[in-house]
């Protein structure tokens, strides 16, 4: 069994864990500025090399840095890291790095807002979690927030026929980040965030690795980067996979997975509010009341007693794992 290393702050405060969610979607949001700069300058592919390698690179430093929290893990375990790593990695990323190619960024960042929905469905198939009056009021009032956002929030805010490929090529990516979340979610009864993280990462960097045969041109491009492109290319790895994985799978660890996916009705908030502050797109009441809305949601969906134990009551995964292959002997 892996040995738990000290509770962290996010642990022992747990307003600071909410705190955390809502600066990782304050990073998320402008992560979608920061992708539409890159990608119309270095196409998808740049956007992938980026967003998969350098993130990739700061969990290997890290890795490094606490190896003694990596513990050995079974076939198993590993099999789940790599169906993991191709559902939050490499879906993920390329359905965003594709589908951004079409779409302005306001709208990008609303699509993600159906990741909840997703997360709710498999949470409960997959891991049994109940879905209380509360949870089901709060996505629903988040919900109608978002609604509010994509209806009013700004002229860049909006669906239209003309971006319906984008549309569909990046609704893969909440999709992805939804079986992501809950598929991760049995493996931080026994494993540090940051180890999961780092490990999912670091395999879908690999599995993108070979698209990269296919475009040569892309690492010329990608030097040929003003450090406009740089910065945004950091926002988009560095904090917004690097520093953001880690703080969703805190989060993750101490909550359910529908209560931590409300967090990504924000998305679109910062998303518009982003795009105002730094590339001048309309910014409306309407957002800021759908901002608000979206929040009140967050709270109701997160308020309510919920027990102190560990965050799935079920027997550890290395235990389970251990009693299959017991069976199978």
């Amino acid at each position: 069994m892996p040995k738990s290393s000290p509770p962290a702050i996010l642990d022992r405060f747990p307003l600071l864990i909410h705190l955390s969610l809502l600066l990782t979607a304050m990073i998320w949001g402008a992560t979608f500025v920061a992708v539409k700069y890159v990608v119309e300058r270095t196409g998808p592919e740049g956007v992938l090399l980026m967003r998969s390698w350098l993130s990739s690179l700061c969990f290997i430093v890290l890795l490094a840095l606490t190896w003694r929290s990596v513990p050995r893990m079974p076939v198993e375990v590993w099999r789940r890291l790599a169906l993991i790593a191709f559902c939050g990695s490499v879906v993920n990323n390329v359905a965003i790095a594709v589908g951004q190619s079409y779409l302005a960024a306001a709208l990008a960042s609303l699509i993600v807002t159906s990741n909840p929905i997703f997360t709710t469905i498999f949470s409960r198939l997959l891991l049994g979690e109940p879905l209380t009056r509360r949870k089901l009021t709060g996505i629903a009032i988040a919900f109608s927030g978002f609604l509010i956002v994509l209806l009013w929030g700004g002229s860049n805010a909006s669906f239209s026929v003309d971006n319906a490929t984008g549309i569909l090529i990046l609704i893969c990516a909440p999709l992805g980040w939804a079986l992501y979340t809950v598929l991760s979610k049995p493996l931080l009864v026994d494993y540090e965030p940051h180890v999961v993280a780092g490990l999912t990462t670091i395999l879908g960097a690999i599995m993108i690795a070979p698209v990269f045969l296919f475009y040569p041109g892309v690492f010329a491009d990608t030097a040929g980067l003003n450090w406009r492109g740089w910065l945004a290319a950091g926002t988009m790895s560095v904090l917004a996979i690097f520093i953001g994985y880690i703080l969703w799978y805190r989060g993750l660890r101490r909550l359910q997975p529908s209560q931590v996916a409300v967090y990504v009705y924000l998305v679109p908030f910062f998303g518009v509010l982003s795009a105002w502050l730094l590339l001048g797109e309309t910014i409306t009441i309407w957002l800021l009341l759908g901002g608000a809305t979206i929040l009140s949601g967050v709270i109701v969906t997160n308020s309510g007693r919920r027990p102190p134990a560990e965050p799935l009551p079920a027997a550890s995964v290395q235990a389970r794992e251990r009693a299959a292959v017991a069976r199978r002997r």
